[in-house]
């Protein structure tokens, strides 16, 4: 119930909501999404604005993608402003190309109609349920991750367009198989090693590698950036949860029926229609498919064989229920009407169809018990939000009474406060871990004169249903940690610096006699010797030892070739390169390579597009990245 609550995603008034949205969007289409502009813009490309609005939509999109893929680790990066300030700039590029592809695609004539995206949008697989298009989970998913509808369908034009220009660039792209067969040998490259491990705990134990008290020292002084005590803080706070608050509150069968009696528009199935297509290439196809089919051929096989639509094609065609305002244009203008009932080839901007008509629907009134959990779920959230409201406002007026504790605030609310350990800017409590709430502890308004406790916080809401009271228990700034608590630290560093040092003359010296062929006398009187062989390849998991093997010549009439590297620990070691094998896949692992090797061709032309659109264009840029 919690998770319903959080993501809003079971409440009736926001579904309905979201319905006329989606019928304005099929009414009216998706070219508005970018229409319009106001002298607040983030960018202006080739004349064309990207709105402040618009763009900051998409940083929220951004980051609500984020905390779902990241979880608390985002929580922490948000706290840094340099790294927000960063992910700004990343969405605007990615809008500044998005606009520039769509700019180069009306130039060479490229479109995306708004049927086609609304039936991408019904062909997706994530909104399927048993493989038919499902509203209730269309709509759930959006509300989830807070994207409207004729946002998601511009979203969707954007994927369609990109994959029609790569499409347009790309599409012939092919890779000979001597390219494939020499590109496999090279990055799947084996090259057979031993490795001798130069003794640092001997070296380590010789006295030139204990650095003196006086350079231990002379590296605090000109390192003293390195050896502070960041700012740290205890906490107390109120925190209200609306989540939380509706565990402890019901909703009586008396609510749910007058609620049901008094919004039944709202409970309406409308009629709808179950179609299934095959789309194909060429009018001449289309027309031997219908004929096929007149035959007694199975729809669904011929679907998944031939048609060139691959989401639909898989479900044999199905495109799922379809309320009449979804219904593309061209398959409502043939009015299908009996079951079964297949329509002549119809020409759309995907290709050529030919529609069934599966089954129908009339309208009808869901009954209570069905949209009962529905309606609870609502009421619940509705009475959550209103305790909520309250008790945001009673934690506000009890903070204001008395600015120098929460004692006010614990009374007015009947909740109680919590206090925190000692934490920094870098390592914030999970519970406290919100970009506002890490703003308002460290941004110096809540600290007191000289360490004392300041006063009490403004109500701080974080994530759109959470609150919170707090104030500074107690504060440390930042210090200098002094010498005696740090030296011992520094002396095992500098220490560890002369031994890698010492190992790697070590080492060089060795290589040097290997390389003169005096290498067994030197390695037996340094007690070094080299280990069993081993395979390396550039996807082993030691990336410097793999770098400086993959540098090393190539071994000539069966003699190895020698070179200085370190193994995982950093620890020096030295390298005898015996042999290199050419790479190799089988025929299935070639195939795929193969497929990989364009792709990564084709992106590469993409890249190659938009670096040339950005250098050609004129692009003048708002102040919308500073302005967080």
């Amino acid at each position: 119930m919690m998770d319903n609550l959080r993501a809003a995603s079971n409440s009736v008034v926001l579904k309905v909501i979201l319905a006329l949205i989606m019928l304005s969007f099929v009414l009216t289409g998706v070219g508005s999404y970018l229409g319009g502009s106001s002298n607040n813009f983030a960018a202006e490309v080739n004349g064309q604005e990207i709105d402040r609005g618009k763009f900051e939509q998409s940083v929220s999109n951004e980051r609500n993608r984020l905390q779902q893929q990241l979880g608390e680790q985002f929580s922490q990066l948000a706290a840094n402003e340099g790294y927000m300030k960063q992910m700004r700039q990343q969405v605007l590029n990615r809008m500044i190309n998005e606009l520039l592809l769509d700019q180069y695609a009306a130039k060479i004539g490229l479109a995306i109609s708004d049927d086609q995206v609304k039936l991408a949008i019904q062909s997706s697989p994530e909104f399927a349920t048993n493989g038919q298009f499902d509203n209730a989970k269309f709509r759930e998913l959006l509300n989830r991750f807070m994207i409207p509808p004729e946002q998601y369908a511009e979203m969707m034009r954007k994927q369609l367009l990109t994959e029609q220009l790569l499409s347009a660039f790309a599409g012939s792209n092919f890779a000979l198989p001597a390219e494939v067969e020499s590109t496999i040998a090279l990055i799947h490259q084996q090259r057979d090693v031993r490795l001798a491990n130069i003794d640092m705990k001997a070296l380590a134990a010789q006295k030139d590698a204990v650095p003196t008290e006086q350079q231990v020292k002379e590296f605090y002084e000109k390192n003293k950036s390195r050896f502070t005590a960041p700012e740290s803080v205890k906490v107390n706070y109120i925190e209200v949860d609306a989540a939380s608050l509706a565990d402890s509150l019901n909703v009586s069968d008396e609510e749910i029926a007058d609620f049901y009696d008094k919004n039944k528009p709202m409970f309406v199935q409308k009629p709808r229609s179950d179609y299934s297509i095959i789309v194909l290439a060429k009018e001449s196809d289309a027309k031997d498919v219908l004929a096929q089919l007149k035959n007694g051929a199975d729809f669904a096989a011929l679907a998944k064989e031939k048609s060139i639509d691959k989401d639909s094609a898989a479900k044999g065609g199905d495109i799922g229920w379809l309320e009449a305002e979804a219904v593309p244009d061209e398959i409502a203008a043939v009015k299908l009407s009996e079951k079964g009932q297949l329509s002549d080839v119809i020409h759309s901007d995907m290709g050529y169809l030919v529609v069934r008509l599966n089954d129908t629907q009339a309208a009808k009134e869901k009954p209570l018990a069905d949209v009962k959990q529905e309606i609870t779920q609502n009421l619940l959230q509705n009475k959550s939000y209103e305790k909520y409201e309250d008790l945001q406002t009673q934690l506000g007026d009890g903070a204001a009474s008395n600015h120098l504790s929460l004692e006010g605030a614990e009374k007015a609310s009947g909740l109680k406060s919590v206090t925190t350990g000692w934490f920094t800017h870098d390592n914030i409590p999970k519970e406290l871990s919100y970009p506002e709430i890490s703003k308002a502890v460290f941004g110096g308004d809540l600290f007191g004169v000289k360490g004392a406790p300041g006063q009490n916080s403004d109500v701080i809401t974080v994530d759109g249903d959470r609150a919170f009271v707090l104030r500074i228990a107690e504060h440390r700034p930042e210090s200098q940690i002094a010498f005696e608590d740090v030296s011992a630290d520094i002396t095992d560093l500098l220490k560890r610096q002369n031994v890698i040092k010492m190992a790697h003359e070590q080492a060089n010296k060795l290589l040097a006699d290997l390389n003169a062929g005096k290498g067994d006398e030197a390695l037996k009187a340094a007690n070094v010797k080299f280990g069993d062989k081993q395979e390396i390849t550039r996807l082993s998991d030691n990336a410097q030892l793999v770098q400086n093997v993959f540098a090393l010549a190539l071994p000539k009439d069966g003699q190895p070739v020698y070179g200085v590297s370190a193994d995982k620990n950093n620890d020096v070691v030295l390298v005898a390169l015996d042999a290199v094998h050419a790479g190799k896949l089988d025929a299935e692992q070639t195939k795929g390579f193969s497929a990989n090797l364009i792709k990564q061709d084709s992106n590469i032309i993409l890249d190659a597009l938009i670096d040339n659109l950005r250098q050609q264009a004129k692009i003048k840029m708002g102040d919308a990245i500073e302005q967080q």
